[in-house]
Parts: C-alpha cells; structure tokens; sequence
C-alpha cells in the first residue's frame, strides 16, 4: 500500500515560529549558512544524508535569490527525527529554524545563538515514498522561510 499523509503543526509557544515579529528578525539578513542537525543513521538507508539535504536547501535558497554564505553566523537549520518499526510507514517530523546571535540581556557578554524563525510539519509515508515525501516536505520548509525573508527583506 503507497500513501502519504502530511500533516503541518503549529509552533510550540515555547519556539519561535512564523509570525510577525519572529520575520521582524529576518530583516536585513543578507546571507544565511545551512546545517544539518545529526540524522538518525536509519536516514541514509532511505536517501536522506546530510549531504543531500543541504544541497537541496541551497538549491532551494539560490533559486530563491536568497544568497548561501557558508560559514556565515546565521544560518538555516533543519532537523529531522523519525518513528518507524519495520513493517509499518515512517513518521517524520521535520523542523527548519533560523539560528542567528543573541545575547542575554541580563549579562551582554554571553552569546549565543538562537532560533528565531522556525517552522515544522509531520509526515506519515509508505517506506517507497518516504523520500520524496521528505524532500518535498523540505521543499515547503524552505520555501515559507524564502516568503518570511521576502516579507522583511523586499524581492
């Protein structure tokens, strides 16, 4: 049986999400690096390597006009962590997050760097699709943070 099912979730209140003051902080951002966080081993048994997922994301940026600056301070996270037993369809959850410098305000000398911007959607895929359901699920990802970045950014 091949199916699919995708599922978008709303930012935990404890996150940033993809409202108006979480793009506020994508103003003036004129490049953004991309990591990877770790990936569960399993993933690269399906096609999804750490190496493949970045180039899809900044293929997704460049075609965006969004300019990649690897190494840059900023950059665009994406985490994915996965349920699945071995007869039964993958459950995905795929997160993207931009990490930009922060410093607390009650002790400017510590920085760090913090989510900002995030967004995530849940995915329930046949093991034959799943994928490309994770790559088209990235896809969206990255096209809503290229929108935020427009909102604030103009283009």
């Amino acid at each position: 049986m091949k199916w699919l099912l995708v599922l978008t979730m709303l930012a935990l209140p404890v996150a940033a999400g993809d409202a108006p003051l979480d793009r506020a902080t994508l103003r003036g951002l004129n490049g953004i690096g991309v990591v990877i966080d770790n990936l569960d081993p399993e993933f690269a048994r399906i096609g999804l390597t750490a190496d493949a997922l970045a180039a899809r994301i900044q293929q997704r940026l460049d075609h965006a006009g969004i300019p990649v600056k690897n190494g840059a301070p900023e950059f665009l996270g994406l985490r994915m962590i996965q349920a699945h037993d071995r007869k039964g369809p993958y459950g995905l959850c795929i997160w993207a997050g931009v990490y930009q410098q922060a410093l607390l305000g009650r002790d400017r000398n510590i920085k760090t760097a913090a989510p900002t911007w995030d967004v995530e959607t849940v995915i329930v895929a046949d093991g034959k699709v799943v994928q490309d359901a994770a790559m088209s699920s990235v896809d969206e990802l990255v096209d809503r943070f290229a929108a935020a970045w427009r909102s604030v950014n103009g283009k």
